[in-house]
This record gives C-alpha cells, sequence and structure tokens, in this order.
C-alpha cells in the first residue's frame, strides 16, 4: 500500500533574496508555510513572549510612543552590533523554533499535510537545517538584494550591507543547501522553479509500503 511520509522541509535565503515571495508560491500551491518571521514579530509584541525580555536587555530606546517596540530601530541597533545581534537571538530563536516545530506537530496529526515548509531566514545560522528533511536556498545577487533591502525598509546601503554581512556567506549555504532556486531572473521564473521543486518533493514523500 501507499505510505505518505510527512516531509519537513526548510527554506532560506539571504535577506532580499525573495525568500518569502518563493514561500508565497509554496503556499499558493497549497503547502502549509510555517513562518518564523511572523512567529518572531509575534513574540515581540507588547504581549508577545519574548516582550520583557527584549525590554529588560536593550532599554526603553528602542520603544516607540505607545509601548511598542520600533522594529526598525531594534534591526539598525543589532546588525550594527555582533554581541547585540546575539544577545536578541539568544532570546527569540529558541521560542521561535519550539512554536514552529509545535505548529508542524498540529500539522502532522491532522495528517493532510505531504509536506510542510519551515521559512526561516537564519536556518543554517540556527541549525535547524539539520531536523529538515530536505533544504532549500533561494539565491540573488547581492546588488540586487542591497537595492531591494534599501527600498523596503527606507534603510542605507551601509546598513543594508550590513545586514547581509550578519548571515552566513551565500558559498556556504549553497554547500549546505539540497535544492537552489535561482531568483536573478523574472518572478515567473521563479514560480515556474518553485513548481517544479513543489512536484519533485511531492514525489519523495511519497514512499511505497509493501
Amino acid at each position: 500500500m501507499t505510505r505518505v511520509q510527512c516531509k519537513h522541509i526548510g527554506l532560506t535565503g539571504g535577506i532580499g533574496s525573495g525568500k518569502t515571495t518563493a514561500a508565497n508560491y509554496f503556499t499558493a500551491l497549497g503547502v502549509p508555510v510555517i513562518s518564523a518571521d511572523e512567529i518572531s514579530r509575534n513574540a515581540l509584541t507588547k504581549d508577545g513572549a519574548c516582550y520583557d525580555r527584549v525590554i529588560e536587555t536593550f532599554g526603553m530606546d528602542i520603544l516607540l510612543d505607545d509601548g511598542t517596540i520600533d522594529r526598525k530601530a531594534l534591526a539598525d541597533f543589532i546588525f550594527s552590533d555582533q554581541t547585540k545581534r546575539r544577545a536578541l537571538n539568544e532570546i527569540v530563536h529558541p521560542y521561535v523554533i519550539a512554536t514552529m516545530f509545535e505548529r508542524a506537530n498540529a500539522l502532522r496529526q491532522d495528517q493532510k499535510s505531504t509536506i510542510i515548509l519551515f521559512d526561516v531566514p537564519l536556518l543554517f545560522e540556527s541549525g535547524m537545517d539539520r531536523d529538515m528533511d530536505a533544504n532549500i536556498l533561494v539565491v540573488c545577487d547581492e546588488e540586487t538584494r542591497i537595492h531591494r533591502i534599501m527600498d523596503r525598509d527606507g534603510t542605507t546601503r551601509k546598513l543594508a550591507k550590513a545586514r547581509i554581512q550578519s548571515q552566513l556567506p551565500e558559498e556556504e549555504k549553497r554547500a549546505r543547501a539540497d535544492y537552489i532556486l535561482d531568483n536573478n531572473f523574472s518572478q515567473s521564473h521563479l514560480k515556474k522553479q518553485v513548481a517544479a521543486l513543489y512536484k519533485k518533493l511531492m514525489e519523495s514523500a511519497n514512499a511505497t509500503d509493501v
């Protein structure tokens, strides 16, 4: 008989690479996507799981007038200081990782998901890639990424480059990835790559148990 195995698939890409766009294409194909960014954002809201510890660590200067965390100010703050960035990761990452696997377990229990996509910006940096059945890397040239970050976040070229350089070099990520999605061309080109990879992943997730 046919036995469907639910596979955990990691999706990552350097900041500005188009990882979120690729994740959205997978979502459109019916793949459940668990987003580390979404969980992290919720954890830093006023009633979020990590809010108090972040304020204790970084002080009141990162707060807006209404008491919410100024995410842009926090990002600029940590990307210019490796020690502060490590401190934030030590607070947020354990919660995000635990929550992602809790959500994956819930999806597995309903027995409707063949593959579950873990959308994680720091997949390799956090070591989560070792817990995946396969890992996908979205790549794009650095200059395009810099302009995307500047346009999206309203930041300077210097800070955009600092964010890129805070992550693992792309060469190391390529060496650890099982699949590469090239986002140096049009969105339709990326969409076609996602569709082809989706088909391959679905085929590999279906094993025959004699």
